[in-house]
C-alpha cells in the first residue's frame, strides 16, 4: 500500500473521532495520531465477490446505508463525499482516491470498513459493513469499479464547470444594432439593451483624437493632427487615423508599459542591496519592438520562455524580471530558501501573465479554490528548474559574420600561439622577493638619509615611462615612482631588508633619465645588516643612474624606470641587507624597486645572468598557464593558501599530457572539502570541461583549500591551465587564488612541487599588468619570436573585439537540478520527485520526464500555453488589452481567470474576441483595430444619472468611461506639451535618482533634471521598490509584485506635486517659452496656441480672456502650470 493511501486511512479516521489535523504530506498531516509502517494486505479481509456486481443495484445502496450519514450532501466531514464519483476516484483537496480499480485489498476504503487497522472502524458508530456486503464492495473495485454517470449525486464542483475552464468554441455574433457592422458592438449593445441601457452618442472629432493617441500612443495629438482630423471628411477618416497611429513606433512604447507591469519588470534586484541591473533594459527595448512589428502573440510567448532558442535571446529577461536576493550565505536553510523564492517567482509569474491562474498558491498545499494540486507547482517549477538570475551574451545581428571570423582568425593564431607557447619561461621553484621603495607599503626598507622627494614615471607606453608593456626581452614598468637624493656623495642613503635566508640572485634598479643623475652609484651587500660594520660588506653592483639597466637609451630629461639589472648571485643571511652608496660626485642618486630570487640548483638553468628576473604575469580570473618541464605523474593536488577574498573558486583545472590531451577530463577529483549546499559548485565541476562560475568548485575553507585529481594510469605532463571564470564574458573576480603551489606525486604520497605562485607578479598591486618577457633568445630566435608576437598581438586585438557581445539581464541557463514536492512549501521539507510538467486540469496533458533539457522543459511549456485548444492562453490577453483601453477588462480581475476571480460581464464577447485572435494568426494589432473603431470606444463620456444608477462603472459602455492619464503618460504628456520631449528610443534608460554607487543602494529624487532625463517615462531605468517622490505618487507600480491593473487614488500630495515640482515648474518655464517662440509677444495668442498643443482644440473666448489675465499678472509660466494641472489634460475623456 503506498504511503499516500496510509496517510488517507489515517486522516479520514481522525475527523471521524475529532484529532486535529494539519497539511502535510499529499496534503496529510496528523497531530497525536500513530502513523504505521506495516500492512498486511491479506488479513481477515472477506474475498472478493466473483459473481458480476452492479453499482446501482449493489454498492450504492451500501455507501448510502452506512457512509452518506457522514459523508454525503448533509454532511461532508473532510471534504470527502462517497456519492460523487469524481471524489471518490479522484480524491478531494486533502487526500487521494480511496479506491484502487482493480485492487480492491489496496483500496483505503476496504481497509476502513474491513476493520483492518486498530481504533480506525468505519463506520465508527452503528453497525459495521457484514463480510457479504465486504465482499460485494471487493467484487465491485476488482472488477474495475464501474461507476455508471446517472449514478450517485450529481457533481457541482466549480473547478469542472468553471466559465474560464471550458473549451473555447465559435460564438455566434448577435443581430446587428443601430451602431453597424462592428461585432463588439453587437455584443454590447444586445447586454445593453437587457439592462435598459440608453445608448449615447459619439464623441466630438476633438475628443475622439486625443482619447485615440492617449490611449494608442500615450501622447497628446501631434501638432496639427486635429486640423488634419477635423478637416477629413471621408467616411474612413477615423479607420485611417487608427492605422497610422498603430504603426507608429509609440504605440510600442506605450502597450509595453503595460506590459511591463504585468510582469514586474524593473532595472534592479529588490531586497536590501537592491543594485541596478544595467543590462535588464534590453527586455524592454524587445517588447516596444515586439508590439511595433505586430509580433504574433503566440511567438510573443515562445520567445519570452524559450527566446535563446529562437533568436530573441533578450526576451527571456521575462523569467528573471522580478526580484533576486544577490546577497548569499553558506547556510543552507537561507540559500534553499532563497532559491525556492526565485523559482516561486518564475512560476508564479508566468501562471498569472499568460493563464490568469494563481498557481502560486499551490506552493505549500493543494489550490483550495482552483484545480491546481501541488503537484502542479512543483511541474511547472522543475521547468525553470534551470534558470538563474544574472546577465547572459546574446546573440547580435551579425553574430554568424563574427563567428565566421573569429573562427578565421583563431585557426590563424593557433600555430602562432603554439609556436610562442615552445618560448614560455617554466614556472620558478623557489623564493621571488621585491621590494619597492614605497615605505607605504613595505616595512623592509629604511631610508638612512632623509630622501627629497618621490618623483612619479612619466607617463605613457614608452620605454621607462608608467604603462611601459615591456617586450620578450624586457619586464613591463613594475615601478611607480623612484625616490631620490642629491648632495649625498659617498654617503649610504637607502636599506632594503628582506629578512630572507639562502642563496639569491639580486636585481637592482633606479629612476633614470636625467644627466643630473649619478653615473657611478653603488650597492653594496651588508651581511650583518648594519651599515655601521663595514668588514662584511661587498659592493655588488655599481650603476649609472642616467640610463637603463643595459646603459642605453638618449638621455631624455623625463622621469623613467631603468628596469632591472643583475646584481649577482650571493649567500643571504636574516639579516642581510643590501645598501644604496651614493657616486662620487654631488649627482641625484635615486631608489626603486629591488628583487631577490632564490638561486636553487635544479632551477638553475632558468637563471637568465642578465637583467631580467625570471617573473610571470599575477593570476587572473580567467585562464592561468603553468608550463613546467615533462614530468611523470599519477597524480596532481593544486593547494591554495590566499585568495582574493571568501573561499577560494576553481571553474576548470586542465592538464595536458605532451601529445596536447587535457588528461583531467578522465581523472578522478578530490578535495579538502567541498562548498556546502549549492549545486553550482560542486566538487564534480572541477574536471567536467565547462569554464564559468556555475560550473565551479569552492572550498569549504575562508582562503584556503585542495583539490586533486588521480589518473587511472600514469601520464607524462608538461602543461596545466586553471581558471576562476573562464566564461566568454567573465563576471567573478572574487575567490580567486591569488597564493597556490602546485605538486605532482607517482604514488599520492611523496610530493613534488612544479608550479606555484612564488614566481608571479603579486595580485594586489599587479593584477592589471601583464608580462611578455621570454627566456634567454639567441638573435635569430628573438627575431622570430618579435615577430610572431606582434602578429599575435594585432591578432588579439580583434578577437578582443569580435568577443566582445552584447550581454542581456535574461537569465542564465544551466542543467536543471531535481525538484521535489516540498512539504508544506518548505524547502527543507523535500518529498518524492515531480517531473517537469504543465497542469493537468488545463489543455492538453503535458507530462516531461526529468532527462528533459532545460531548453526541452522551457519550449514544452511555451507550445503548451499557446496550444489554440488551450481555454485561458486567448481569453487572458484579449482582456488585457480590454482592460487598457477602456479601463477595466470584461473581466475585471486581469490576472486571476480563476474561481475567486471576476466573472465577464460579456462572456461571448470575451470568448469571440480570443476565438478572432486565433483565427487572426494571434496577431493583437488586429484586435486593437476592433476595440477602438467600435462605438463603444468612440461614444461619448458625458455623465447620465439614470444610466449611473444601473451602472456606475460604466462596465456595459454605454458611455466611454473616462479615466486619468498613468503617472508615465501624464509625464510624457509635459515634456510633450512643453516641446522638452526626447523621442530618441532604446538603449539603456535615463535616471530618476542621484547616482550613488553604494553597496545598498540610496533612491534619492532628483531635483535637477537634464536634456537627457527628457525621454519617455518607460525608458526611466526603472528600480524596484523605490518610486520617485513626484510621478510615484500618481499609483506607478513598484515591481515588487506582478500589476495587472493599477490602483487609481485621489491624493493632496498628486495634487502638490502637479503644482509645485521643480520638474513642473522647469517644464512651465519651457513650455511659456515656446509658446512665445511660435506665437510671437501676443499673449492672447499665446494661450490660443497653449489650447490647441495641450488640449487639441481651439479655445473659447473666455478662456482666452481669463487666460490673458493670468498672464499679465503672473505671467505665462503661471498659465502653463494650471493647464497641466487641468482635468482636461489629466483626464483621457
Amino acid at each position: 500500500m503506498s504511503v499516500m493511501h496510509m496517510l488517507l486511512l489515517n486522516f479520514l479516521f481522525c475527523q471521524h473521532v475529532g484529532w486535529a489535523i494539519r497539511p502535510g504530506l499529499c496534503g496529510i498531516g496528523i497531530i497525536g495520531s500513530v502513523f504505521w509502517s506495516t500492512f498486511l494486505y491479506a488479513v481477515d479481509l472477506p474475498d472478493s465477490a466473483t459473481h458480476p456486481i452492479d453499482f446501482v443495484r449493489d454498492i450504492e445502496p451500501l455507501l448510502t446505508k452506512h457512509c452518506l450519514k457522514c459523508h454525503g450532501p448533509e454532511t461532508d466531514k473532510s471534504g470527502f463525499r462517497v456519492d460523487i464519483k469524481r471524489i471518490v476516484m479522484e480524491g478531494a483537496d486533502l487526500y487521494g482516491p480511496v479506491v484502487v480499480p482493480g485492487k480492491s485489498a489496496e483500496s483505503p476504503l476496504v481497509r476502513l470498513v474491513a476493520g483492518l487497522e486498530d481504533g480506525m472502524q468505519m463506520p465508527p458508530e452503528g453497525d459495521p459493513l457484514s463480510n457479504e456486503e465486504i465482499s460485494l464492495l471487493r467484487g465491485w473495485i476488482d472488477q474495475g469499479a464501474e461507476w455508471p454517470p446517472s449514478a450517485g449525486a450529481l457533481d457541482t464542483d466549480l473547478r469542472k464547470t468553471h466559465w474560464a475552464f471550458q473549451p473555447l468554441h465559435a460564438v455566434p455574433i448577435p443581430a446587428a444594432g443601430s451602431s453597424g457592422g462592428n461585432p463588439i458592438d453587437a455584443f454590447l449593445e444586445a447586454s445593453m439593451r437587457e439592462q435598459n441601457l440608453p445608448l449615447l452618442p459619439q464623441a466630438s472629432k476633438q475628443v475622439l483624437l486625443r482619447r485615440l493617441s492617449c490611449d494608442l500612443l500615450g501622447l497628446p495629438p501631434a501638432s496639427g493632427e486635429a486640423d488634419a482630423f477635423a478637416l477629413d471628411a471621408s467616411d474612413d477618416a477615423w479607420e485611417k487615423l487608427v492605422d497610422r497611429m498603430l504603426a507608429s513606433p509609440h504605440f510600442g512604447e506605450r502597450w509595453a508599459r503595460h506590459w511591463l507591469d504585468v510582469v514586474r519588470f524593473a532595472e534592479s534586484d529588490g531586497f536590501e542591496t537592491n543594485q541596478p541591473r544595467p543590462n535588464a533594459w534590453r527586455y524592454r527595448d524587445w517588447v516596444i519592438g515586439a508590439f511595433n512589428s505586430d509580433m504574433p502573440f503566440d511567438e510573443f510567448v515562445r520567445c519570452q520562455l524559450v527566446g535563446d532558442m529562437l533568436g530573441a535571446d533578450e526576451a527571456t529577461g521575462f523569467i528573471v524580471g522580478g526580484p533576486w536576493d544577490r546577497v548569499k550565505s553558506p547556510d543552507p536553510v537561507l540559500t534553499a530558501n532563497q532559491r525556492a523564492d526565485e523559482l516561486h517567482d518564475m512560476v508564479s509569474t508566468t501562471a498569472s501573465t499568460f493563464l490568469g491562474l494563481t498557481v502560486g498558491c499551490a506552493r505549500c498545499h493543494n489550490h483550495k479554490f482552483d484545480p491546481i494540486p501541488q503537484t502542479d507547482y512543483y511541474a511547472m517549477k522543475a521547468i525553470f528548474a534551470g534558470v538563474e538570475h544574472g546577465d547572459r551574451p546574446i546573440m547580435s545581428a551579425d553574430a554568424l559574420e563574427r563567428q565566421k571570423t573569429l573562427e578565421s582568425l583563431q585557426a590563424t593564431l593557433a600555430p602562432i600561439t603554439k609556436r610562442l607557447t615552445q618560448f614560455n619561461p617554466h614556472c620558478r621553484i623557489g623564493r621571488t622577493l621585491m621590494i619597492d621603495d614605497d615605505s607605504s607599503e613595505v616595512a623592509g626598507i629604511r631610508q638612512l638619509v632623509p630622501r627629497i622627494g618621490l618623483q612619479l614615471h612619466q607617463p605613457g607606453t614608452g620605454r621607462g615611462e608608467a604603462s611601459d608593456p615591456g617586450t620578450v626581452e624586457r619586464l613591463p614598468n613594475l615601478a611607480r615612482n623612484y625616490s631620490y637624493w642629491n648632495n649625498v656623495a659617498g654617503r649610504d642613503l637607502f636599506l632594503w631588508s628582506p629578512h630572507i635566508e639562502g642563496r639569491f640572485c639580486i636585481w637592482v634598479s633606479w629612476g633614470c633619465g636625467w644627466n643630473t643623475h649619478a653615473e657611478d652609484a653603488r650597492y653594496i651587500l651588508d651581511i650583518d645588516g648594519d651599515p655601521a660594520t663595514t668588514d662584511d660588506q661587498q659592493e655588488i653592483f655599481v650603476a649609472d643612474h642616467r640610463h637603463f639597466s643595459d646603459a642605453s637609451g638618449e638621455v631624455s630629461s623625463q622621469p623613467l624606470w631603468s628596469g632591472f639589472a643583475f646584481a649577482g648571485e650571493h649567500d643571504l643571511k636574516e639579516t642581510s641587507s643590501v645598501v644604496l652608496r651614493g657616486g662620487s660626485t654631488d649627482a641625484y642618486v635615486t631608489a626603486d624597486l629591488i628583487c631577490f630570487q632564490e638561486a636553487l640548483p635544479p632551477m638553475a638553468s632558468q637563471s637568465t645572468g642578465s637583467g631580467t628576473p625570471l617573473l610571470r604575469s599575477s593570476v587572473t580570473r580567467g585562464n592561468n598557464v603553468e608550463s613546467f618541464p615533462d614530468i611523470e605523474t599519477a597524480f596532481v593536488r593544486f593547494s591554495i593558501t590566499e585568495t582574493s577574498q571568501l573561499e577560494p573558486c576553481i571553474d576548470e583545472l586542465e592538464i595536458f599530457s605532451l601529445d596536447g590531451r587535457n588528461v583531467a577530463l578522465d581523472a578522478s577529483p578530490s578535495s579538502s572539502g567541498d562548498f556546502p549546499q549549492n549545486p553550482l559548485h560542486t566538487l564534480k565541476h572541477i574536471n567536467d570541461g565547462r569554464y564559468g562560475n556555475a560550473w565551479s568548485w569552492i572550498s569549504d575553507e575562508f582562503g584556503r583549500g585542495w583539490v586533486q585529481l588521480a589518473f587511472a594510469k600514469r601520464e607524462w605532463i608538461n602543461r596545466i591551465e586553471w581558471s576562476r571564470d573562464r566564461e566568454n564574458v567573465p563576471r567573478y573576480e572574487d575567490r580567486l587564488a591569488i597564493g597556490y603551489r602546485i605538486e605532482v606525486s607517482l604514488d599520492g604520497m611523496q610530493w613534488q612541487p612544479i608550479a606555484s605562485s612564488d614566481d608571479r607578479l603579486p595580485y594586489a598591486r599587479y593584477k592589471n599588468v601583464k608580462v611578455p618577457t621570454l627566456g634567454p633568445l639567441d638573435a635569430q630566435t628573438r627575431d622570430e619570436v618579435n615577430r610572431l608576437t606582434e602578429e599575435k598581438m594585432q591578432i588579439d586585438v580583434t578577437v578582443a573585439s569580435l568577443n566582445r557581445v552584447p550581454s542581456a539581464y535574461a537569465g542564465r541557463f544551466v542543467e536543471p537540478a531535481p525538484t521535489h514536492r516540498m512539504h508544506r512549501g518548505d524547502p527543507m521539507s523535500p518529498r518524492e520527485s515531480i517531473p517537469p510538467g504543465g497542469l493537468i486540469a488545463f489543455g492538453q496533458p503535458l507530462h516531461l520526464t526529468d532527462e528533459a533539457t532545460n531548453q526541452q522543459r522551457r519550449r514544452a511549456l511555451a507550445d503548451w500555453i499557446v496550444s489554440p485548444d488551450h481555454p485561458l492562453t486567448a481569453r487572458v490577453i484579449v482582456n488585457r488589452l480590454w482592460h487598457y483601453h477602456f479601463g477595466t477588462g470584461l473581466v475585471d480581475t486581469p490576472s486571476d481567470f480563476g474561481i475567486n476571480g471576476g466573472r465577464p460581464t460579456h462572456p461571448q464577447l470575451l470568448d469571440w474576441l480570443a476565438g478572432e485572435l486565433v483565427k487572426q494568426g494571434w496577431r493583437l494589432k488586429p484586435i486593437h483595430r476592433l476595440i477602438v473603431t467600435s462605438q463603444a470606444f468612440k461614444r461619448s463620456s458625458e455623465s447620465q444619472a439614470g444610466p449611473l444608477a444601473i451602472d456606475a462603472q460604466s462596465r456595459w459602455l454605454w458611455r466611454y468611461p473616462p479615466r486619468r492619464l498613468e503617472a508615465e503618460a501624464l509625464r510624457d504628456s509635459i515634456l510633450a506639451a512643453s516641446g522638452a520631449l526626447d523621442i530618441r528610443m532604446g538603449g539603456p534608460g535615463f535616471d530618476l535618482f542621484v547616482p550613488n554607487t553604494n553597496y545598498v543602494k540610496v533612491y534619492e529624487t532628483k531635483t535637477g533634471f537634464l536634456p537627457e532625463d527628457y525621454r519617455r517615462m518607460i525608458y526611466q531605468q526603472k528600480p524596484r521598490v523605490e518610486l520617485d517622490t513626484l510621478f510615484g505618487a500618481f499609483d506607478c507600480p513598484d515591481a515588487g509584485q506582478i500589476a495587472p491593473r493599477r490602483t487609481v487614488s485621489t491624493t493632496a500630495l498628486q495634487a502638490l506635486n502637479l503644482l509645485n515640482s521643480q520638474f513642473v515648474l522647469d517644464q512651465s518655464d519651457l513650455f511659456a517659452k515656446r509658446l512665445a517662440r511660435e506665437s510671437g509677444p501676443e499673449l492672447s495668442a499665446q494661450i490660443a496656441r497653449a489650447f490647441e498643443i495641450a488640449f487639441g482644440r481651439a479655445a473659447l473666448a473666455d478662456e482666452i480672456a481669463d487666460g490673458t489675465e493670468l498672464a499679465r499678472l503672473h505671467g505665462m509660466p503661471s498659465v502653463c502650470r494650471a493647464i497641466f494641472n487641468s482635468n482636461e489634460f489629466i483626464i483621457i475623456d
